[in-house]
């Protein structure tokens, strides 16, 4: 094949985020917890000892509980992750093409899920399917941990595997000092406090990880502090004091600290009455936001500790400041194949 006609050949960028149930009911909620829960990277324990534990006592009755969560967020088009997700992938393919320059290779977004439909394998496949050789996949976590953008890592060297013709892979790692990334954060929060007033206290709350795994090196703890500090710089001006936690803990190993469900109760109890909270390290909402800290957490706040008023202010989704942020992003990790 000649040089000009390689050139045109379309580059693929796939999102990815962590996955959801085909619909809210036990039976999905099980199907998409036993494969979620069953990667040796999110447990780490013996699959000898996890395996039957986790499909035959955790999952089957958790799931009855956690369909009943998921039925109180579900929306008309289907789990808010999947149509936040599909928004941002439609929005990049826009910005994306419109960007394009004639002598340029043209770009294709899809986006898929680690867990769960659109399974990850199939969009690749598709992907490739369409002439697609060099592909950048963006897992959707601004934070790394081994548990979430590690296992995706781990599973493109997978695919590849068993391909005569393997795809030439680019992912990106994490973004979380990224200035865009963090000045759509800030905008975010200002624009809601200039719509709804200020709180007295801001807690940043992100997904909690077993302190196991940061002991042997995972640095979540590190980039979530760095997005907090970063962004506690950006929001100075607004004289709001701001607080990490971290949230959605399972099981009785040691999480790292502290827990979102107790500052909000120490919040309230030191007299606080107004408490905004954001989940920074989730790229779009679902169910840990909208039920554990918009329903759960306020109810907490409000009716078991007394305060006034918890205010989610919702995720980045796919709001204009965070998907030119996104554009420039993908933009940056696609040098040299275009």
């Amino acid at each position: 094949m000649n040089q000009a006609s390689a050139q045109t050949k379309p580059i693929g960028v796939l999102l990815v985020n962590l996955g959801t149930p085909k619909e809210p009911t036990p039976a999905a909620v099980k199907a998409y917890l036993d494969e979620f829960l069953s990667d040796p990277k999110v447990v780490e324990l013996p699959p000898w000892l996890w395996q039957p534990l986790l499909k035959f006592v955790i999952t089957p009755r958790r799931s009855k509980h956690v369909a009943a969560n998921y039925q109180l967020i579900w929306m008309p088009q289907g789990s808010p992750l999947y149509v936040h997700t599909k928004a941002q992938a439609d929005k990049l393919q826009q910005r994306l093409s419109a960007a394009c320059q004639a002598e340029q290779a043209p770009v294709l977004v899809d986006f898929a899920m680690r867990y769960g439909e659109p399974r990850l394998n199939e969009r690749l496949d598709a992907l490739r399917a369409q002439g697609c050789e060099n592909i950048l996949v963006v897992p959707m976590y601004p934070q790394f941990s081994g548990s979430t953008t590690g296992t995706i890592l781990d599973y493109l060297g997978r695919y590849n595997v068993n391909l005569r013709d393997p795809v030439n892979f680019r992912a990106i790692k994490h973004y979380t000092d990224r200035p865009r990334y963090i000045e759509a954060l800030a905008r975010s929060i200002e624009n809601y406090w200039s719509q709804h007033g200020k709180a007295e206290h801001l807690l940043l709350s992100f997904h909690g990880l077993p302190q196991a795994m940061v002991d042997k090196g995972d640095p979540y703890w590190d980039h979530c502090h760095l997005t907090a500090a970063l962004l506690r710089e950006a929001l100075q001006a607004q004289g709001v004091p701001l607080a990490v936690s971290f949230q959605s803990r399972f099981g009785k190993a040691k999480w790292i600290a502290p827990s979102t469900e107790e500052t909000v109760r120490k919040c309230a109890q030191a007299g606080i009455k107004k408490l905004d909270v954001i989940c920074p390290g989730f790229s779009v909402d679902c169910l840990e936001t909208l039920e554990e800290i918009a329903m759960g957490c306020k109810e907490i706040f409000e009716q078991e500790e007394g305060g006034e008023a918890l205010r989610y202010i919702p995720c980045l989704n796919a709001e204009d400041d965070w998907m030119h942020a996104l554009q420039s992003l993908v933009e940056t990790n696609l040098q040299g194949w275009r």
